[in-house]
């Protein structure tokens, strides 16, 4: 409704104005827009009870009262103008408790964590930290891990904790590809200066690497310290020192240049019989050779060789091809021709072996085929003839026996 004017007429009581009753009328009816559009109808819901300067009146759900301008309901378009402040005060951004403070431009955004108090920029950043003096920039205790450089300076900088040697916060160099050596913490190059030719070599005294001739600026070195033979050492005491490499039975050596050559001068063994360790006597077409503990000897058929061994006076154990392991007094199955070696040599002779054709400790010895000792070790190879069925047993003990099969 628009406001109502009471006509007050062209002059006093000249009756051209509005009567009484219109007046009131619309006073009634201007008051109760007023009342409509400041209240309920019946009452004003403006409170204006101690108003404060820069206060605004905020509507708190029943009334309108002065109040700070602190939350916003809805988004602050600010549309190119400036958030400022006055008499060089702050502009605080607070979240509340552990909320983040982010700031979204061209579709990246960048938060500030509320939560750990990391600043987190997904993209690259781009800032200049140099100051017109070292002692300018930011102090190390207070900006651990801070990097900087300083105008007219060739090396960056990095505010560090130092533990060794009890160095503390303290801006440390940070060396590149155009630093010198000497700028090393434990590296002096500047009271001697290097030469030609010299090596950076520790100085107790210093606790530094310092230039220094290599063995006092001898013009050769020895390339060997020492040398360990089968009998004797040899170490190099002098810079100067020669290795001398001799040869010995049947061995020459000589030097062409920068090669040794090592030669054999005896006359080589070119056959198997003329080797120390092998006795090849009688040795015909079609014999093979074997181990026997001292040297390679002749064998006239294919060679067996088990190991015998005992448990008590109860049992015979047997190792060897055939087994997987000690086995107590098993049957064994020989075969007509092959050659089978029993070695009881571990026994001492405490259990002999013997091979009989009957059993017990009264059985009929059967000794064909048979060499060495039953007490030591025992050679049998089985005769065409041998019985099918034989059997061994130890001289001393009954329980220690078994049978022997004897195939074609």
């Amino acid at each position: 409704m628009a406001k109502q004017v009471i006509g007050l007429g062209s002059a006093a009581n000249d009756n051209t104005g509005d009567t009484l009753r219109a007046g009131g009328d619309k006073v009634n009816d201007n008051f109760s827009e007023v009342y409509t559009a400041l209240g309920n109808g019946t009452d004003l819901t403006i409170t204006l009870a101690n108003p404060g300067v820069n206060q605004v009146l905020r509507y708190n759900g029943s009334t309108f009262t002065p109040s700070d301008y602190s939350t916003l309901t809805s988004s602050l378009d600010v549309n190119g103008n400036t958030i400022i402040s006055t008499s060089n005060g702050n502009i605080p951004i607070a979240p509340n408790g552990t909320g983040n403070v982010t700031i979204a431009a061209g579709g990246v955004t960048n938060t500030f964590n509320g939560t750990t108090g990391n600043v987190d920029f997904p993209t690259s950043i781009a800032y200049k930290n140099e100051y017109t003096a070292i002692g300018s920039a930011p102090s190390a205790s207070s900006y651990t891990g801070y990097f900087f450089t300083v105008d007219g300076d060739d090396n960056p900088y990095v505010n560090i904790n130092i533990t060794a040697g009890g160095v503390g916060d303290t801006r440390a160099k940070i060396l590149t590809e155009y630093s010198s050596l000497g700028q090393v913490g434990d590296v002096d190059t500047t009271t001697n200066a290097p030469t030609n030719g010299q090596l950076l070599k520790w100085n107790t005294s210093d606790g530094k690497w310092a230039p220094a001739d290599d063995l006092a600026g001898a013009g050769s070195q020895n390339l060997w310290e020492s040398i360990v033979a089968d009998t004797g050492t040899a170490t190099a005491d002098s810079a100067t020192d020669s290795l001398t490499i001799a040869g010995g039975t049947d061995i020459g050596t000589s030097i062409t240049g920068d090669t040794v050559t090592i030669n054999y001068t005896g006359t080589p063994v070119t056959s198997f019989a003329a080797l120390t360790d092998t006795d090849l006597s009688g040795i015909v077409k079609g014999d093979s050779v074997y181990w026997n503990n001292t040297d390679w000897v002749v064998a006239r058929s294919p060679v067996i060789w088990w190991n015998l061994n005992s448990v008590g006076g109860s049992d015979y154990t047997f190792s060897g091809p055939g087994f997987t392991g000690a086995v107590n007094d098993p049957t064994l199955y020989v075969y007509r021709g092959f050659t089978y070696i029993f070695d009881n040599s571990v026994q001492g002779g405490a259990h002999p072996f013997r091979i009989q054709s009957t059993q017990g400790l009264t059985g009929t010895p059967y000794t064909a085929g048979q060499s060495g000792s039953g007490s030591n070790i025992l050679y049998w190879t089985v005769p065409l003839d041998a019985p099918a069925v034989l059997y061994y047993q130890c001289t001393l003990h009954s329980a220690m026996q078994g049978t022997i099969n004897v195939a074609v």
